[in-house]
């Protein structure tokens, strides 16, 4: 469950990311330094799996993991589930969008529920890629400003109820971070800063890409208390 957000100019890119997580979850490690295949990477990493919903390497690329609509799934299908975090992971070495369409088309995803993958790269539209568990589909979103979002409580009316926030939201990079903090008429499980019984907005990430450096912010608490949170800061040079 999360909420993304981009907007793209010529010259950089901003992600912001709230992930939204059951309260019984561990707690995920901050952004680190890393490398894989000789790609050098930040990401943080999740409690439980040892994946990450969200990465930027060291070539402009960015990817954003999101859960995906679930459909019934075969009698056997969970016994050899992988953690869709560790797909990410597997794809963060990439150089580009190119590499990354050409690696999810000859991809097995039958081990993965499913998902929706958010990439960006310096320059182009964004990529999506989504699995619903039977079919792979990939596609382009040409706006420079965009949202996805996802949730398992009421799906349809809190993706409708968030959407409808976003079309309201001025298109630039201090309405966007106002707009992943914001309850509208109260925390609940429909605001973009999510608060349930069960589950809550647990992080903020926010990444600017630039031609020279990737900045990656995190803070790890709902963004309505982000004041009181030890918010922390990597930039990888590229």
């Amino acid at each position: 469950m999360c909420t993304v957000s981009w907007i793209q100019n010529s010259d950089r890119y901003h992600l912001l990311c709230n992930r939204d997580e059951k309260r019984t979850r561990k707690r995920a490690m901050p952004p680190q330094f890393k490398e894989s295949l000789g790609t050098r990477y930040l990401a943080p990493t999740d409690g439980d799996s040892g994946g990450s919903w969200i990465a930027a390497n060291q070539y402009g690329l960015s990817l954003c993991l999101l859960n995906g609509d679930q459909l019934p799934a075969p009698p056997d299908a969970m016994s050899h589930r992988r953690s869709r975090g560790l797909l990410l992971l597997d794809l963060i070495p990439l150089a580009s969008l190119a590499d990354l369409r050409g690696q999810i088309v000859n991809s097995d995803l039958s081990c993965y529920a499913p998902f929706t993958l958010l990439a960006l790269e310096l320059g182009l539209p964004a990529l999506v890629g989504e699995w619903n568990g039977r079919q792979n589909t990939l596609y382009e979103l040409a706006s420079p400003v965009s949202m996805l979002t996802s949730s398992s409580f009421d799906t349809v009316s809190v993706r409708n109820y968030r959407q409808e926030r976003f079309n309201a939201t001025a298109p630039s990079l201090t309405e966007l971070s106002r707009f992943h903090r914001s309850h509208s008429a109260g925390p609940s499980a429909y605001s973009i800063c999510m608060h349930r019984a069960d589950a809550e907005t647990v992080s903020l990430s926010q990444v600017c890409m630039t031609a020279h450096q990737v900045e990656f912010v995190y803070t790890p608490a709902a963004p309505c208390r982000s004041a009181h949170a030890a918010t922390s800061c990597h930039r990888l040079i590229r």
